[in-house]
């Protein structure tokens, strides 16, 4: 019998499903992840669940939503939400009704101040013979699962569309359209690395098929299973009509210490070129991100000893310049900061009230000036002048302190 199993593993006609979840882009950290559940007939139940940073939200925000099929518009939607003060991970969704069909999502979040977005596919299929719901990875499954985020067939759990986990994941997904008759379903799980190398296959389980519909739910543990990047594989073939599907899911382990999906390692705004900041800002899922930003590093920083000086940098950046409108890294001072480091001398020109201040950062190595000036009064100091082309209006050197 074990045999036969395995001969219908190579030889059945196989569809893949390949389940993801999307980086946002923009001034607003977080993820966004479509799964799709059957509620009646050919109508699907989406829900679009996101996980935000909460330290980069300090005001109530909007999502906006759209929906495209065939170029044409078919909804467009907002809905205003409330902070969670002293959230330490904010997890929310915005459902919506669908039926099957290939549809572009745009997808944003918003404040007064800030926003992110993204936009990617959504695809629901529909097979008369053997059909999924979207295989949905969660931290943990809840045991008063009618008071859980998510409910579902006697379940609640809570998805993690980061995809990050440590020491278990617990997966939940449905079967429908089971063709009843005396054969069985075969069903095994493998976790395989970024290389596509087995490294976990479970033991199979053979499934009557007495229902039209099934739940599949469980949880591997990964305490065995070093840091890196990975994906977990749903085998399931029907004995009866010899077709095999198979569930795909990108996931992340990551345990302390690791850089590994550290946001400053997408942080590359100043140190990449146009094109490959371009190329990177222009894909949308994170198994692609992480494999793009996987090798930039690695070219970047071959010896491993430039990353931790760049990311020491960054936190110190958001530490000291920081304003109410915008992270530190993101202001002039920021980034001279991150490029160079800590200014060996800094001369400040002392003004009178109500009119611009100037402050001057150098750099013994090769005498480099910046010259900067707080406009508003609101702590955001601007680039006025250098003496390094590409910064600034260019000035000799000379003329830089000289001029005002």
């Amino acid at each position: 019998m074990g045999q036969v199993i395995m001969n219908l593993l190579l030889l059945a006609g196989l569809t893949t499903l390949d389940n993801k979840s999307y980086v946002l882009d923009g001034t607003i950290r977080g993820y966004v992840e479509p799964i799709y559940f059957k509620l009646s007939g050919d109508i699907y139940i989406v829900n679009f669940v996101y996980s935000i940073n909460p330290s980069d939200i300090s005001e109530n925000y909007q999502i906006y939503l759209r929906v495209f099929l065939d170029r044409q518009k078919l909804m467009e939607e907002k809905k205003d939400k409330k902070i969670s003060k002293n959230a330490i991970y904010m997890v929310d969704s915005y459902e919506i009704l669908s039926k099957p069909g290939r549809y572009i999502i745009k997808f944003e979040v918003k404040t007064k101040s800030k926003s992110s977005k993204i936009e990617f596919p959504l695809i629901i299929e529909e097979d008369s013979n053997l059909n999924f719901s979207s295989l949905v990875l969660s931290s943990s499954f809840y045991e008063d699962s009618l008071n859980s985020p998510f409910y579902r067939n006697g379940i609640g759990f809570l998805p993690n569309p980061s995809n990050i986990f440590k020491d278990t994941i617990f997966y939940f997904f449905e079967i429908y359209n089971i063709k009843k008759d005396s054969q069985k379903l075969f069903l095994r799980y493998i976790i395989e690395d970024k290389n596509d190398s087995a490294i976990l296959i479970s033991s199979p389980q053979l499934i009557v098929k007495d229902k039209e519909q099934l739940v599949i739910s469980g949880k591997i543990p990964l305490n065995n299973i070093p840091d890196g990047e990975y994906n977990l594989k749903f085998e399931i073939v029907d004995l009866g009509l010899n077709i095999k599907k198979i569930l795909k899911h990108y996931f992340i382990i990551q345990r302390e210490g690791m850089i590994l999906n550290d946001e400053i390692r997408y942080f590359i705004d100043y140190i990449a070129s146009p094109s490959e900041l371009n190329e990177f800002k222009n894909i949308k899922d994170i198994k692609s991100k992480n494999l793009w930003i996987e090798k930039f590093w690695k070219i970047k920083d071959p010896d491993g000893s430039f990353y931790p000086i760049f990311k020491q940098r960054v936190i110190e950046a958001d530490l000291k310049f920081s304003t109410p409108f915008k992270k530190g890294r993101y202001t002039d001072m920021g980034k001279i900061y991150i490029l160079f480091g800590q200014p060996d001398d800094i001369r400040r020109q002392e003004v009178a009230l109500g009119t611009k201040s100037y402050v001057i950062w150098i750099y013994y190595d090769g005498n480099k000036k910046f010259k900067f000036y707080d406009q508003l009064g609101t702590g955001d100091y601007k680039l006025l002048f250098s003496n390094v082309q590409g910064f600034g209006q260019y000035l000799p050197d000379i003329e830089l302190e000289e001029n005002r």
